[in-house]
């Protein structure tokens, strides 16, 4: 039975000279040394293996269990701290972690603040690095634009989630008060560090090997619940009024993980508010009215709101491919309220909830007679809220029209 011996995952930075001595004799005390071509190429004189980091990454490691199952000595090199966005929580997943020896060097995130002279104990930092979900990009620069004292965002970048890529989504979005930093091939001889507007990064082209660091320039307006209609972009008024939206959005209980659907989503003023309680999450505001969604876009950018997904679409076809919902809100439906509450239910996850927004009688019905037949635990609050308004020289209470909030849950309240 072979000796068997811990693996060492050694983060770098690309300047093998600036190795400590006792992570120089690690790597140079292996008999196989692993990783990337790029890392593999700082130590031509390695007298031992070399194996090349392998696609699919699952079946790489899985050669690296039966290689140390034989008794070789395994490092496997990487860069800056593999516990921060790096290779270590995908290597314990085939490793227990007695078996590996996680050797940390500074990141290139560390080493681009270092050159702007700027503190990054704030920032936020993502990665898209082979990401196909946008969702933590989006909070994120929610995050860095509205939370005081950070203001930063770094990114982990790949070649299809490039800055070009980055600054064409930013600007799609509305987001121009944005500083873009590029920091291309650190610490190699062919380093640049460079500042652009996101007009001229679209663009350009980078070196594949770059992190890039967005500065905001100037912070959105701020999100808090049940803001007056006249900050929004609306319609003649049709827009849910702040009293239904500051009750509306308790009786959601969204947390800041969730994935929210607000259905018949007019001018988003649910939406854009939800975005100041989702600041992990992911917001999707479903309108089948071209000038609304435009509305929707509109108050978007001028909020900041970077959660929120338009979908210009039929809320009753838009349940069927949107992600999996913890909050639904229905604020229209018309003739097919019944049939999107029952949509939204086949979709929800477990321990969601749906609340609708009614005005009429029958849509009272259809909503009560859908959530009771679905088999959701139901409670109802009816509002009737009024507004003071000068008369003479006092005040009178002008009442609004009445409506009904009726949530379903998944789970007794």
């Amino acid at each position: 039975m072979p000796d068997i011996h811990p693996l060492n995952l050694v983060g770098l930075i690309p300047k093998p000279d600036w190795l400590p001595p006792a992570v120089a004799r690690i790597i140079d005390g292996a008999d196989i040394l692993a990783g990337t071509d790029r890392l593999l190429d700082l130590f031509p004189n390695f007298s031992g293996e070399k194996l090349l980091l392998g696609s699919p990454l699952e079946a790489w490691l899985e050669k690296l269990k039966l290689l140390m199952a034989e008794g070789r000595k395994l490092t496997v090199l990487t860069s800056g701290d593999p516990n921060y966005f790096g290779l270590a929580k995908k290597l314990l997943t085939v490793f227990a972690p007695d078996q590996v020896n996680i050797i940390p060097s500074t990141t290139v995130v560390q080493q681009a603040f270092a050159r702007l002279k700027v503190s990054w104990e704030r920032t936020e930092v993502v990665s898209l690095h082979g990401r196909d979900s946008l969702t933590d990009f989006w909070s994120a620069l929610y995050r860095a634009s509205h939370y005081p004292g950070s203001g930063y965002l770094a990114i982990y970048t790949d070649p299809d989630n490039n800055p070009g890529v980055i600054a064409k989504r930013l600007l799609g979005r509305g987001q121009q008060n944005w500083r873009m930093w590029v920091f291309e091939d650190l610490d190699s001889p062919d380093e640049r560090v460079s500042a652009w507007t996101l007009f001229d990064a679209k663009l350009r082209k980078f070196s594949p090997l770059n992190l890039v660091v967005l500065e905001c320039l100037k912070a959105p307006a701020p999100i808090f619940p049940g803001m007056p209609e006249s900050v929004f972009v609306h319609e003649a008024g049709l827009i849910t009024k702040r009293e239904a939206r500051a009750a509306a959005l308790g009786l959601l209980e969204l947390r800041p993980y969730h994935t929210f659907w607000d259905l018949g989503a007019g001018s988003g003023s649910i939406s854009i508010e939800a975005a100041a309680l989702l600041t992990h999450g992911s917001i999707w505001a479903v309108e089948k009215s071209p000038l609304r969604s435009e509305q929707i876009t509109a108050n978007r950018a001028y909020f900041g709101a970077t959660q929120v997904e338009v979908i210009e679409d039929d809320a009753l076809a838009a349940v069927l491919h949107l992600p999996q919902p913890d909050r639904v809100f229905v604020g229209g439906g018309g003739p097919d309220l019944g049939l999107i509450i029952q949509g939204a239910r086949s979709r929800l996850k477990p321990e969601g909830l749906i609340v609708a927004n009614v005005l009429t009688v029958e849509a009272f019905r259809q909503a009560t007679t859908a959530m009771t037949e679905l088999g959701l635990e139901m409670s109802i609050t009816q509002l009737q809220a009024s507004r003071s308004e000068p008369l003479g020289e006092s005040l009178f209470l002008k009442p609004q029209n009445q409506i009904w909030l009726i949530r379903g849950s998944l789970s007794k309240y």
